[in-house]
């Protein structure tokens, strides 16, 4: 059954979560950037010295710094002394003259009989002073600072990005897509459905682009397809309507990891899904299927002819219409499934330790309601992460 917290709690909306997440994926992005770059390098630099004893020393000296007490201070004192002497000019006093009236002179006595104040001010210590106490007082530096210190990027740092779609359009990605069942694709080149479809699958027809977003459509359309009958095999029948289907079964697999996607499923009898298959019928895991007014999160294992099975489901009028983030988390030891990150079912016995592939499909079932159609099941991105190595 759903997590009892789940029930009681509810969930955040999508809009929330998936904002709070789209910014902390771009606040990293940033902090890493600037960690790298020549503005940070330069602040820390600047810091060093400015708050070093090496930088404390030179400014005290720089504030007590007295003329009188200076070496230019003492040339000009003799200069005036010996240039009161009777008769030629002496070597001493002609070096003393030229050095008296030089612009390094000049410069010295400006500086040095200046108020303390500001002759602090004219150095360029003063400047890196400056400049270093209004960097630590800026926005971005603060922010790296006050981020370096909460760093909330510890789980993002653990996940690496495996298989993504965005479905930006404006045709399918069929590097990464097939749009049939794999045993049809691999073993007949063909479509087929089972036995309690009514839909038939189409070869990519059902699969449309719009806003930026894919749509899987259902229809009243007439088409003749393969149904497989488990006594009969597969038998050709006559269809009155058509709908889509995708996996990832050729081009992408994965064993561990996080499996979300973005959906919206229509309200109406259309039994959609988004699952997992591993290479044959089972383990086959809904991480998310909306069925019939309900919500489903399953889990099918064990053998084929007498299969066990963990379903959980919860009143789906509120998901209907409306886009929700699905997710699972499967680790070695646990199946967590979630809802916009809020927990709804978790599952530790008979883990799967297979590779899974991704599957959304869309399906009208022999005793569903055909109202409401056409209708589409809407997937706005899929992604999926494994732990990087040493996790």
């Amino acid at each position: 059954m759903a997590s009892l917290r789940f029930l009681l709690g509810g969930i955040p909306s999508t809009e929330k979560v998936e904002s709070a997440d789209d910014k902390l994926r771009a606040d990293y992005k940033a902090f890493k950037e600037f960690e790298i770059s020549d503005e940070l390098a330069h602040y820390v630099e600047l810091e060093k010295e400015v708050t070093s004893s090496d930088f404390a020393l030179r400014k005290k000296k720089i504030l007590k710094a007295r003329y009188k007490a200076s070496e230019a201070h003492r040339k000009e004192t003799q200069y005036n002394k010996l240039s009161k002497a009777k008769g030629e000019p002496s070597e001493a006093l002609k070096k003393l003259e030229a050095y008296i009236h030089s612009e390094e002179f000049l410069k010295e006595k400006q500086f040095l009989t200046m108020k303390p104040k500001e002759r602090y001010e004219s150095t360029e210590e003063y400047r890196k002073e400056t400049e270093y106490q209004t960097l630590k007082k800026s926005e971005k530096i603060l922010w790296y600072f006050k981020t370096r210190k909460k760093y909330p990027f510890r789980e993002i740092e653990r996940w690496k990005l495996t298989f993504e779609d965005q479905f930006s359009g404006p045709a399918l990605d069929k590097s990464k897509w097939i749009t049939r069942y794999y045993w049809g694709d691999e073993s007949m080149d063909a479509s087929f459905v089972l036995e309690d479809d009514k839909s038939f699958i189409s070869d990519g027809a059902n699969i449309e682009f719009y806003d930026g977003k894919l749509r899987i459509v259902t229809k009243k359309e007439s088409a003749e397809g393969l149904v497989w009958r488990g006594t009969q095999g597969f038998v050709k029948e006559d269809f009155d309507f058509t709908t889509g289907f995708l996996s990832t079964a050729r081009s992408f697999k994965q064993k561990y990891g996080i499996f979300k996607a973005k959906i919206k499923m229509s309200g109406n009898g259309i039994a959609q899904s988004f699952w997992l298959l591993s290479s044959s019928m089972l383990p086959h895991i809904d991480i998310a299927r909306f069925e019939e007014g309900k919500l489903y999160s399953n889990y099918f294992f064990g053998k084929a002819e007498a299969p066990s099975k963990s379903i959980s489901k919860t009143s789906g009028g509120k998901y209907a219409d409306n886009y929700f983030i699905f997710s699972l988390e499967w680790s070695p030891n646990k199946l967590v499934w979630k809802i916009n990150d809020k927990v709804f079912k978790t599952q530790t016995a008979s883990v799967p330790q297979e590779e899974m592939y991704i599957n959304f499909s869309a399906n009208l079932k022999k005793d569903a309601s055909e109202s409401g159609l056409p209708s589409a099941m809407e997937v706005d991105w899929v992604r999926v992460y494994e732990l990087k190595t040493g996790e």
